[in-house]
């Protein structure tokens, strides 16, 4: 008699109950029709509860600014699951070999032993070949998947610079470890391109090794087992049923959409010295300046550095090492300086070129957009410079009221705890988040590394009671950027992937992999600091790096910790404060399409920055040949400039080679409108200094605004789309609300429906739009840019014949000054020939109609 390794075998309506052997019982279980749920407890407990890690050794790679401790772990306060899933059951069949859901059934073999899962065209998606693996030492377990060669593998978190992982052992663990290889914010799920994802419902290390020819080890140090199959046939379904399981991602407000600036004010002082002085940065006084910080534990600089300093009974040291000489312009005969000047948020104590207001009135003044600001409320720096807690929140407060006229929302960095110890007597630097809300009107939090950095349970829990917290003190949504996260993050935070150096072409080429292994692994929302937190000082590398970041969610300016002034370029002159203008600017206009793949990410599980096969799967886009490059939603793609190829000394240069997927499908050059074929491999594509390689797909519908420097000059009296033809029927539906509040979760938004088809003529169908929200404007003219390269005989509109119609070369607007001297001002943009449509206002819920014929 053959012998069964799966024993005791019982099928009940919805589940299925077995033994493996070594006292290790299972239970398997539909909780909707695409997701399964396998437990494995020798405590036959079968509890819904993760587990988490006693004892926590926090790792921070020699960096002082890392939390650590791990006491954070002890509580459960987030779960990973959400409570209306964690133990739904779907009505499920019992069939001879297994359980069977309406689209998958399950096959378990006793005596081989394996468990497979069928989708309803009888094609084997997932198997789970031999016994759990079990640590004989620490009773850990795990599992082995049956793997195929021509199988893919994603997730696992931000796994920086790595994408596809086959081939690969990753870590599921938080490192802190922020470079190329490390993990920022690691998920415990993974899916395979055969249809099916693991969703791992535990709070502890992981390793999953995807290089055993044939075979892929999933372990955790758990004693128990808890996995959510995940099914489906396409990325963004099991991503999709991620969010199910987990959360949707929050949608985030239009600001943040903007870039943003981060300094710490209140701490340091400023020296005069002269232009050829290590770190020397040049103010709008025409006058050179050198930055200095305070010897204080809470700013973690805790001893001398070269170049230390002494001010008025206080030492300084340099905000970086040195690699040359300071000369100060005004020393004294020990050679330190007379005069240093201290930050401050309004320029109260005499240091207005010094404050954080300056550096809004800076942005403003070069036409650069800005969205959101964050005064550093931790390590050293606080609101003001008053004798107490009340008296720094109305400092703060007062800053806000300046930013938000100026179109800015506030934030803060969260590096202590959220209130003060003792609500009776509030101590000075400490933090009170209910007035830093409800009085100061803070929006906005970038959880550092010094508060979630133990990750797991204690970086779920500390975003979601940031979240929480400020829901309840104010209408506006929170807007909260983190790292350290898990499974679960993204229902309430952003992620960033960690502090990198800037001036560096590694900094850019590992960053795209990273941005889209985060939104394969379930988080939509990502971003980074522009040329890095640290170092920077090189003009090309800083343009390049802002240039391919305008087409993703997040840009981050972080000044105050490089070699120069993080400021979007503008220390560099106007051949490169032009581009990167054009290119902000630019992604203001595209504002509407970002905020649509935003909710659609949120809807579908497709992330907004997307790998290529997700318009072409095959062994090719699949693998590693294709990361460094992406589509922003289903129109665009970027192929990034990241290394030196063919550099010249004014930033111009060559892109060796790039990829447009899909051999059905035509790319157009964004700004000259030159057709390519897609399939192939394009070398040696010219891009100067100005140009990014960008191409927009054909059937692609683009809405669009008109160009702005943050949302309050965003107008919606007009709606814009910019339509490519194709003969294959397209559609493309926009998402608008008020960007700002929560009511978007109480359906208070509206939706559009574009479609377009070219056959004999160009046809093109904008729906009547459904739904709406508070001060929705529902009469809207309507402007469309039908890109054609035949000349057009005639237009109707709603089915009369249009006079409102010109066929024309279009030329993008560069927004430089009247007077600039850059080469940039002087490059034509053109992306080729359009009929410029135009319609008078209507109501924007009747349907309309535009037919182009052309001669």
């Amino acid at each position: 008699m053959t012998k069964q390794l799966i024993q005791n075998l019982k099928k009940a309506k919805n589940q299925l109950s077995f033994d493996y052997p070594n006292d290790l019982p299972a239970r398997l279980y539909f909780v909707t029709n695409n997701i399964l749920r396998l437990t494995i407890d020798p405590t036959k407990k079968f509890s819904n509860e993760p587990s988490i890690m006693e004892q926590l050794e926090v790792p921070n790679g020699g960096d002082a600014t890392v939390a650590t401790g791990g006491s954070g772990q002890q509580q459960l306060k987030e779960t990973i699951i959400l409570p209306e899933m964690i133990d739904k059951r779907f009505s499920a069949k019992k069939t001879n070999e297994g359980l069977a859901s309406d689209s998958y059934s399950v096959r378990i073999d006793s005596v081989l032993p394996r468990l497979q899962i069928f989708d309803n065209q009888s094609t084997l998606v997932f198997q789970m070949e031999g016994l759990p693996l079990k640590n004989k030492a620490t009773g850990h377990l795990g599992i082995t998947l049956r793997s195929e060669t021509d199988e893919y593998f994603y997730g696992g978190g931000t796994q920086n610079g790595i994408v596809h992982l086959k081939g690969r052992q990753i870590e599921i663990e938080n490192q802190n470890s922020w470079t190329e290889g490390g993990v920022a914010s690691p998920v415990p799920f993974f899916f395979s391109t055969k249809g099916y994802g693991i969703l791992a419902n535990t709070f502890t290390k992981g390793r999953y090794s995807f290089h055993t020819p044939r075979a892929t080890a999933i372990h955790h140090e758990d004693t128990k087992l808890d996995l959510f199959v995940i099914l489906g046939n396409r990325p963004e379904k099991i991503i999709h049923g991620f969010h199910e399981l987990t959360g949707k991602p929050a949608l985030s407000p239009l600001y943040s959409y903007y870039p943003a600036h981060l300094n710490a004010y209140n701490r340091d002082y400023w020296v005069q010295v002269t232009p050829e002085s290590d770190g020397a940065i040049l103010f709008p006084d025409g006058h050179y300046y050198k930055e200095y910080q305070p010897i204080n534990p809470k700013t973690f600089n805790t001893s001398y550095r070269p170049g230390t300093i002494d001010y008025e009974g206080i030492k300084l040291v340099p905000n970086v090492s040195m690699t040359k000489q300071v000369e100060f312009v005004d020393c004294d005969e020990a050679g330190n300086p007379r005069v240093a000047t201290r930050e401050s948020l309004n320029g109260e104590k005499g240091n207005a070129m010094f404050s954080g207001r300056a550096i809004i009135d800076r942005y403003e003044a070069n036409d650069l957009p800005l969205g959101w600001f964050l005064p550093n409320d931790g390590y050293g720096a606080g609101y003001g410079q008053t004798d107490s807690l009340a008296g720094d929140l109305k400092n703060l407060q007062e800053f806000g009221e300046y930013a938000r006229k100026k179109g800015v929302e506030l934030g803060l960095w969260t590096q202590e705890n959220l209130s003060p110890k003792d609500r009776e007597n509030p101590q000075k630097d400490e933090r009170d988040l209910s007035q830093e809300v409800s009085k100061a009107g803070v929006t906005a939090l970038k959880t550092d590394v010094a508060w979630v950095g133990e990750g797991y349970t204690f970086g779920l829990n500390g975003v979601a009671d940031a979240y929480q917290k400020m829901v309840a003190l104010s209408e506006k949504r929170p807007f909260i950027l983190s790292l350290d996260g898990w499974a679960g993050t993204q229902r309430y935070a952003a992620i960033w992937s960690g502090d990198q150096q800037g001036g560096d072409w590694q900094n850019i080429k590992f960053h795209i992999p990273t941005y889209l292994s985060t939104g394969l692994s379930g988080n939509p929302n990502v971003g980074s600091d522009i040329d890095g937190i640290y170092g920077g000082g090189d003009p090309v590398i800083q343009t390049r790096d802002l240039q391919w970041k305008s087409f993703t969610p997040i840009q981050l300016s972080m000044d105050g910790w490089g070699t120069t002034s993080k400021d979007l370029g503008i220390q560099f002159g106007d051949e490169f404060l032009d581009i990167n203008r054009f290119y902000l600017k630019l992604k203001t206009m595209l504002l509407p399409y970002f905020y649509s793949l935003a909710y659609e990410a949120r809807e579908s599980g497709r992330p907004i920055v997307r790998p290529l096969f997700f318009e072409e799967a095959t062994d090719f886009t699949y693998g590693a040949s294709c990361e460094k490059q992406f589509l922003l939603g289903p129109s665009l793609l970027i192929a990034p400039i990241f290394e030196p190829y063919q550099l010249q000394e004014n930033g111009d240069d060559k892109k060796a080679s790039l990829y447009l997927p899909n051999k059905k499908q035509k790319w157009y050059d964004f700004f000259t409108g030159e057709s390519y074929q897609g399939g192939k491999t394009f070398a040696d594509l010219p891009a100067p200094l100005w140009k990014l390689p960008l191409f927009i797909k054909k059937g692609s519908i683009l809405p669009f605004t008109k160009a702005n420097n943050h949302p309050n000059e965003i107008t919606y009296d007009c709606r814009q789309f910019a339509i490519y033809p194709s003969e294959e029927p397209t559609t493309f539906t926009v998402f608008e609300d008020d960007g700002i509040s929560m009511d978007y979760e109480k359906n208070a938004f509206a939706t559009t429906k574009i479609h377009q088809v070219k056959t004999d003529t160009i046809q093109l169908t904008i729906e009547a739009t459904k739904g709406n929200y508070p001060e929705m404007i529902t009469e809207r003219a309507t402007r469309i840019y039908v890109f054609s390269e035949q000349p057009v005989k005639n237009v109707r509109v709603n089915g009369q014949e249009s006079d409102n119609w010109t066929y024309e070369s279009i030329a993008l607007p560069k927004f430089t000054k009247e007077n600039s001297a850059s080469h940039f001002a002087n490059q034509p943009l053109s992306p080729g020939r359009f009929v410029r449509i135009s319609v008078e206002k209507q109501s924007v819920f009747e349907e309309m109609t535009i037919e182009i014929n052309r001669k």
